[in-house]
């Protein structure tokens, strides 16, 4: 990626080639969930038998690039449902899967479902392939016995945020957002070999890194516990887009390559109260990652809180809780119309 050459963003091929790679990140992570749209969109229209579950499982997952859990991390775990059905006098068997974080959440996804009756997709052409609709999977869900006070009493919810962070959450999701495209505007003029913001920008943008990342560590903290976790990314960024993750390891690998290209340039590294344009792309290299990384933290955990089933003074519960194991009060739930 060589300075100097001017950036027009109607025309692509003068955009920096880091673009391109952005773009595949984000790409890469649409490509599994609209396969698994597609598939599910088809098999809307199949007729349906009537099934059992069979076998019930909770296992790692299998380590790949595009499963967000490359080889030597911790892998996720992957809760299947085995399945059987009768088509014509003829037995056809299958099974359904889902990826979940921590083994806790899928073993609780799998819970009780033996032996329950299910509807089975069936495709009329090929009656040994079939599905099991979204549909079928949150009947059988929500059919099945809450979970035991005792056990729930025995691991109670936590909140993504803490407490006092709550309140403020939002504003620092928002210089989180604003500090991003601050240092992408910065960077690209960097590429360009122009100087686009004020000096004042440069200290400004250093010490907002601080204002939005001290939270972030501290909710990625009361989430994944140890910073040093091989599984940390897929924890912290739990609920968000595979492609989400993606840009973020995107981001992190072009500053080290940025860094080495700063490293390499024959350019003056002192500018003064305004360091030259290539100061300016390395630091601007480093500001995205640490924003993007905080954005992308602080937007899961609120959003994972927003989505929480909470008692009427707020703590978060479990999900079949009726009553708040904190304070003993009853659980709001969206009343049905």
């Amino acid at each position: 990626m060589n300075s100097g050459n001017p950036i027009h963003w109607t025309d692509p091929s003068t955009w920096p080639w880091i673009v391109y790679v952005w773009l595949a990140m984000f790409a890469m992570g649409w490509v599994r969930p609209l396969w698994r749209w597609f598939q599910r969109n088809r098999a809307t229209s199949w007729p349906t038998a009537t099934g059992q579950i069979e076998t019930i499982s909770v296992n790692e997952a299998k380590r790949s690039f595009f499963s967000g859990s490359p080889r030597g991390s911790s892998p996720s775990y992957v809760a299947t449902l085995d399945y059987s059905y009768f088509i014509g006098g003829n037995a056809e068997a299958g099974f359904y899967k889902r990826e979940f974080g921590t083994e806790e959440e899928a073993s609780e996804f799998v819970r009780d479902l033996k032996g329950k009756p299910v509807a089975v997709h069936y495709n009329p052409n090929k009656p040994s392939s079939s599905t099991l609709s979204e549909a079928t999977i949150e009947t059988l869900l929500q059919t099945r016995a809450p979970k035991p006070d005792w056990e729930l009493s025995a691991s109670p919810r936590k909140d993504a945020v803490p407490e006092w962070l709550q309140p403020l959450v939002w504003v620092f999701i928002g210089l989180s957002a604003v500090g991003f495209v601050l240092s992408l505007w910065i960077h690209f003029g960097a590429v360009a070999g122009r100087r686009v913001a004020p000096a004042e920008f440069f200290w400004i943008l250093h010490i907002g890194i601080f204002a939005v990342w001290f939270p972030a560590v501290m909710v990625a903290q009361r989430q994944a516990g140890n910073l040093k976790r091989k599984d940390f990314w897929k924890i912290v960024l739990k609920g968000t887009p595979d492609w989400v993750r993606y840009l973020v390891y995107g981001f992190l690998g072009y500053a080290v390559v940025n860094f080495m290209i700063f490293f390499q340039a024959p350019t003056e590294r002192n500018g003064g109260a305004n360091p030259p344009a290539m100061v300016w792309r390395l630091f601007s290299g480093h500001w995205m990652v640490f924003y993007l990384a905080a954005l992308a933290i602080l937007y899961s955990a609120a959003r994972q809180d927003g989505e929480r089933v909470r008692c009427v003074n707020g703590h978060a519960v479990q999900t079949t809780a009726n009553f708040c194991t904190r304070c003993g009060q009853p659980v709001m739930r969206p009343s049905s119309s």
